[in-house]
């Protein structure tokens, strides 16, 4: 008989397999039976952990956003001046939108997880938004930059960088120049 293991553990056992066959057939083509057969477990047991495969896909998207918020968070470093502050933040979320862009990616180009990609993209932005709305009216209040709008121009940034950062090939060095320059012009 199998040992009975740590709710959370088994919780994330699940989100790693439906998170597998996602990315090898598709959320559609991937049902719940394969997700309990990929862990060979009862499915009774996956409905225990989660109400339906909807569930699983926000469990996942939750998974890719909390990476992406500690991402930020690191950056945010209150012991750091401004200037250091903003460029972590640009960084760090350059790359995470990368990272996930990259998790989101099916094995091959006919598997579909837009429904995934949606949420988590969507989250990532809101949660980057918000934050660089933040960083730009700290700069505004120390005469750093003069930024009219920085909630909106944060999410005109912050998407502009999540699409390019999910473009095959993109350069995320080029981008993070690109964002500066806008920053800067608009901070003058």
């Amino acid at each position: 008989m199998k040992e009975p293991k740590d709710t959370e553990v088994r919780r994330s056992e699940f989100v790693e397999a439906a998170e597998k066959l996602f990315r090898e057939n598709g959320i559609v083509d991937t049902t719940v039976n394969s997700i309990v057969r990929e862990l060979d477990v009862a499915k009774g047991l996956f409905y225990y952990y989660f109400k339906s495969k909807d569930d699983v896909i926000d469990a996942i998207s939750e998974k890719y956003n909390k990476d992406f918020r500690q991402a930020i968070q690191r950056s945010l470093d209150p012991a750091n001046d401004f200037d250091e502050r903003l460029n972590g933040f640009l960084e760090n979320t350059i790359t995470s939108f990368r990272t996930m862009w990259d998790n989101l990616q099916g094995k091959n180009d006919t598997i579909d997880l837009t429904i995934l990609s949606s949420r988590s993209v969507e989250e990532a932005k809101q949660t980057a938004s918000e934050t660089l709305s933040k960083l730009l009216k700290e700069g505004n209040e120390l005469n750093k930059m003069s930024v009219p709008n920085p909630e909106y121009f944060a999410k005109l940034i912050v998407s502009g960088i999540a699409d390019l950062a999910g473009q095959a090939g993109s350069d995320l060095k080029e981008i993070k120049t690109m964002i500066e320059e806008l920053i800067g012009k608009a901070g003058k």
